[in-house]
């Protein structure tokens, strides 16, 4: 009875081990990106978290985070670079939703991906412009509180033209929301997603300019 104790012990401090050598590397690399807008620099993170995704499959963090890193270097890519990078993130943005269907930030980071290709190749707003809008609807529904989701609608919403439904007066009310969102959030944990409040400034800026510059003709 003791030996059979002592080998549950040892296989779940085993599992605990198994599981936390992912958490220092995925946090070490996170930190990095957060703080550099160098493409070269997110590419080579995103490569490393997809190592760390590879060697963790059932991870949906891992998966998330890798995704999230191809994404967002999608906006930072020189010329010809953009579309590669959505292309990267693809199965990796997939997989952390089939692993987490009903989880926000998942859902949050499809909304995103879709941009980012519409990013990549303005002529697939026409395709992919409401399926964006509808994975950040389905992301609010999941949790209200999540700032980004708010910010994947607004975000969309801005760069829809008017004629459809879209641009900065329809974006306001939803940008405001995000903004009251990022002001409350704070993230369970260390590895809790909690980017995108600069973007979310970049797009107050971008309203705010706009608005000025109505106003001094």
């Amino acid at each position: 009875m003791k030996l059979f104790t002592t080998l549950l012990l040892l296989t779940g401090f085993m599992a605990k081990a198994q599981t936390e050598d992912w958490h220092q590397p995925l946090k070490a690399e996170i930190r990095q990106l957060e703080a550099t807008g160098d493409f070269d620099t997110w590419q080579q993170g995103a490569e490393k978290l997809g190592k760390l995704a590879a060697a963790h499959p059932e991870e949906w963090l891992l998966q998330y985070y890798t995704g999230w890193a191809y994404t967002q270097s999608s906006f930072r890519a020189p010329k010809g670079q953009a579309d590669p990078s959505t292309e990267k993130a693809e199965p990796f943005v997939k997989k952390a939703l089939d692993l987490q269907p009903d989880n926000t930030e998942t859902l949050t980071l499809m909304a995103y991906w879709l941009s980012a290709r519409i990013n990549a190749n303005n002529s697939r707003g026409v395709t992919l412009g409401g399926d964006s809008r509808n994975y950040s609807d389905k992301a609010i529904a999941a949790d209200s509180a999540n700032p980004r989701a708010y910010l994947m609608k607004a975000l969309i919403i801005y760069h829809t033209p008017a004629l459809f439904g879209g641009g900065k007066k329809k974006a306001a009310p939803i940008a405001e929301e995000a903004g009251q969102r990022f002001a409350a959030f704070k993230p369970k944990d260390e590895l809790s997603p909690r980017w995108g409040k600069e973007i979310f400034h970049e797009l107050e800026e971008r309203m705010l300019g706009k608005e000025n510059e109505k106003e001094n003709k």
